[in-house]
């Protein structure tokens, strides 16, 4: 189906009479796809606007067109066949995950709940998702304003059997990440497609922020937030 023809089939979606557009539907679509996880009652949050265009009978019209999977009773996920459609409108897709294989379980809509207030930020860059050999961070909050740029890695926590033994892994591997290239070079793979220049590697550096409702003193570069 080409860009076109999917337009014909979402006319009856998009209420154009009052202010609904395509391009607030690609930018549902785009919005849905970063967060990888979204409950319904989610988009509003994400975008007001998206009310217009985000009910249930048109969400299942979106997956019937193979836009939208359905995970679970009122969560989605955008499907690969959406970046195509993306990318024909102009998104950079190169920033947005690759592959989304869960099914949006509590801990990863806890996450989405998180990334939401991460989009609030007044110099929210973007959202990545590295993984590393030893540790698979939440995501990667990339913040931006005129005076430079900043990535904060994001761990999004609830208690758990082994709550404090849990939280000082994570810590030695991050310190352990910190010494480590391939961290470094990730972050070079990405400034490409985000137009940044890279750093000289004595001047990478990143922090860590545990979204949770302890704090714990893991000194400098790591933070206890309850939100962002």
């Amino acid at each position: 189906m080409g860009l076109l023809e999917l337009k014909n089939e979402l006319r009856d979606i998009i209420p154009l009479e009052s202010g609904g557009s395509f391009k607030l539907l690609w930018d549902m679509l785009y919005h849905i796809r970063l967060l990888k996880y979204v409950r319904q009652s989610d988009l509003k949050l994400i975008n007001t606007r998206y009310s217009k265009i985000c009910s249930t009978k048109k969400l299942d019209r979106l997956v019937n067109l193979e836009l939208l999977k359905n995970t679970d009773k009122d969560i989605y996920t955008a499907t690969d066949k959406t970046l195509s459609f993306l990318k024909d409108n102009g998104y950079n897709i190169k920033t947005l995950p690759k592959s989304i294989d869960g099914h949006g379980g509590i801990n990863e809509i806890n996450n989405t709940e998180v990334f939401i207030q991460a989009l609030k930020l007044p110099d929210f860059k973007i959202l990545l998702y590295p993984s590393f050999e030893y540790i698979r961070p939440d995501a990667l909050l990339v913040r931006m304003n005129s005076k430079g740029y900043k990535l904060e890695f994001l761990e999004v926590e609830a208690s758990k059997l082994g709550w404090n033994d849990w939280l000082e892994n994570k810590r030695i591997n991050y310190l352990k990440l910190a010494r480590d290239r391939q961290a470094y070079a990730y972050w070079k793979s990405q400034c490409t497609y985000l137009d940044i220049s890279p750093p000289d590697i004595k001047d990478f550096k990143f922090s860590v922020i545990f979204v949770c409702s302890i704090k714990i003193d893991f000194g400098q570069g790591f933070n206890f937030l309850e939100r962002l």
